[in-house]
């Protein structure tokens, strides 16, 4: 682990959420515009309704789902942070002993003192995966959620594909819910394959 990778991991996070953000409130306006439609053509549209309908409280439920995303990422550098710094110590220690000769007492507090570093480096690296596994199933469910979200934009398309007067409208507006599902969907897999890099950079695999 370095600074570079835990400034990547920052940047990941913080893109990957204001994406998600952007695009559910694109999502919301769009269902919105749809259920305004269908309120205009009354029962005709009804199906279609149900579809925006789905589709607003689907958001709702990916929005909540992603909060953890922002929430465990300070955790998650604090940790690499402290990781960084006490490697540093168990290094200056164990470089201190290696230069150390004919002194018994001094070589052996140099090397327990390099070896409290090294256990505390790996309690901390224990922690730090335990919250990457933990983002991981974050963005696992978020997939989840994004696959119901692709869903209801097929059942959208459909409905929109079945109203004579008002299918193009329909249309439209399903094809740009579709594109901000996508927009999700993409940047999710992109921050769950850099945190699965750093899970693998810690030696555990995934």
């Amino acid at each position: 682990m370095n600074i570079h990778r835990i400034m990547a991991i920052m940047d990941a996070s913080h893109r990957t959420r204001r994406t998600i953000e952007q695009s559910l409130r694109e999502i919301d306006r769009r269902a919105l515009n749809a259920m305004v439609l269908v309120k205009r053509n009354g029962n005709t549209l009804a199906g279609y309704g149900v579809v925006a309908q789905a589709f607003r409280e689907q958001a709702v439920l990916l929005k909540d789902a992603a909060n953890p995303l922002q929430q465990s990422i300070a955790p998650l550098v604090r940790v690499y942070m402290q990781i960084l710094q006490h490697e540093q110590f168990s290094g200056m220690f164990r470089r201190s002993a290696q230069a150390t000769t004919g002194r018994k007492r001094a070589l052996e507090f140099l090397c327990n003192s390099e070896k409290h570093w090294r256990r505390d480096i790996d309690a901390e690296e224990d922690e730090g995966v335990t919250i990457l596994r933990q983002l991981i199933d974050t963005v696992i469910r978020l997939q989840e959620g994004i696959a119901e979200q692709e869903y209801v934009v097929t059942n959208g398309r459909i409905e929109a594909a079945l109203s004579e007067r008002t299918g193009a409208p329909l249309m439209r507006v399903s094809h740009e819910m579709g594109l901000a599902v996508t927009k999700v969907r993409e940047a999710i897999w992109t921050y769950r394959g850099k945190l699965e890099e750093v899970l693998h950079e810690s030696g555990t695999g995934v």
